[in-house]
């Protein structure tokens, strides 16, 4: 972007350090929820804005919204970067730009962010696309958007809050983000084996109720999202026309429908797509047929969330799935290629050496390529949202979260292989 580029009305951007302070491993991904906006763009007044990507410093990206008199800027917030959030809902309260928030902290708790951004104005719950053309429009005529479904409102500390949640339930004619204009070459994670790379999605939602997870609170327990006709295509558009070679499958559930992602990697080898792919997927959700497709159509990782290797510790969190289908889903995939990226979340609540002792033994029996121990943190919207881990409140006894650091420290000593056991960032 030039230095001297006029801005559209409505700038949909994701703020400089963004993701490279969000991830360990410094990865910068595309904001596929702004790009999701700008695809149902009618008046041709939004515009993606990658200043992470692009390198453009928080000062710099400040004074081409004052010198373009951009009226709107919209950002997604999630519970990580509300500090990020305030920082602009103060810039954007200063020089009369309507600052609108969305993504999976206003969605599932527009008070709190309100709270935490005393200057932010507006927020919408859930998928904005349904909304954004006539919201933005009201805002750009110096109208109300009072009564607008999902839209939060605060008028000088006065809230609306709205109790709707956004969510799209007819894809038939529903396109998929824009990304086209973005600086493709940018993206890259420790994950990816090819370049340039892109995070894409073909579905929404989670039938599934983990206790730690808030996905089907933000997203809905049905799945909705493109047929396999739609996704076919886009993949060719993606791969012929855009140049991309390496796919992140961003979806919770990937292989949920497994002759529809079966149709599609054979659609994907048929017309010569040549991608690299990782995705997401649940033990129990995938068989040896679909793993050898999917490894044929370019698949070289999978990430599992195992979680824990006490079967007590899932039951507990509602995890539905046993330790032999985590232990039967890793080999499979192993026989036939596929690299799995295991994560495991330590300090969940009924926590203790022994469970922790439990994990580590499995880890060490399933050997995956690369590992993640993570610590447990409350989700807004989950089940566990009110448990507060520094009070303990919630759990089994008083120490059990002091102990989480040496627990991940030892977990990590003890599974570092020779050819297994990568720390996954």
């Amino acid at each position: 972007m030039q230095n001297n580029m006029r801005l559209k009305p409505v700038v949909l951007l994701q703020p400089y350090n963004t993701c490279r302070n969000f991830t360990r491993s410094g990865s910068v991904y595309p904001p596929l929820g702004l790009c999701q906006l700008a695809a149902v763009d009618k008046f041709n007044i939004m515009q993606v804005v990658d200043a992470e990507a692009l390198s453009i410093s928080d000062a710099e990206m400040e004074r081409l919204l004052i010198e373009s008199s951009v009226s709107i800027c919209g950002i997604t917030a999630t519970s990580y970067n509300l500090d990020v959030i305030n920082k602009w809902a103060n810039f954007c309260a200063k020089h009369n730009i309507a600052l609108v928030v969305g993504g999976p902290h206003p969605t599932l708790s527009p008070k709190s962010t309100f709270e935490k951004c005393p200057n932010l104005k507006y927020i919408i719950r859930g998928e904005g696309e349904l909304v954004v053309n006539e919201m933005f429009q009201l805002i750009l005529d110096n109208k109300s958007v009072e009564g607008l479904p999902g839209v939060c409102i605060n008028d000088n500390g006065r809230t609306v809050i709205s109790d709707i949640i956004l969510r799209v339930t007819d894809f038939s004619n529903h396109p998929f983000p824009e990304v086209a204009s973005l600086p493709i070459d940018k993206y890259h994670c420790p994950d990816a084996i090819e370049s340039p790379m892109i995070t894409f999605s073909i579905q929404r939602g989670c039938p599934n109720g983990c206790k730690f997870c808030s996905t089907s609170q933000m997203s809905g327990k049905k799945v909705r999202g493109w047929s396999a006709e739609q996704i076919i295509k886009e993949l060719e558009f993606l791969y012929f026309d855009l140049g991309v070679k390496e796919l992140s499958f961003v979806d919770d559930v990937f292989t949920l429908y497994k002759k529809k992602i079966g149709y599609i990697c054979n659609n994907m080898i048929a017309k010569g797509m040549k991608f690299s792919w990782f995705c997401n997927i649940r033990a129990n959700q995938i068989d040896y047929e679909l793993a050898t497709i999917m490894k044929k159509a370019g698949c070289h990782q999978t990430y599992i969330g195992v979680e824990s290797g006490s079967q007590k510790i899932l039951d507990s969190v509602n995890k539905r799935e046993t330790i032999e289908q985590m232990y039967s889903c890793t080999r499979l995939l192993k026989e036939v290629g596929i690299d799995r990226s295991v994560g495991f979340i330590i300090g969940l609540p009924g926590e203790t050496e022994e469970t922790v002792q439990q994990t580590i033994e499995f880890a060490q029996k399933i050997k995956p390529e690369r590992l993640q121990f993570t610590r447990f943190t409350p989700l807004v919207g989950s089940e566990y949202e009110n448990l507060i881990p520094t009070s303990n409140r919630g759990f089994h006894d008083n120490t059990m979260y002091d102990n989480v650091t040496e627990w991940i420290n030892k977990a990590y000593s003890l599974c570092n292989g020779t050819n297994w056991g990568k720390q996954s960032l």
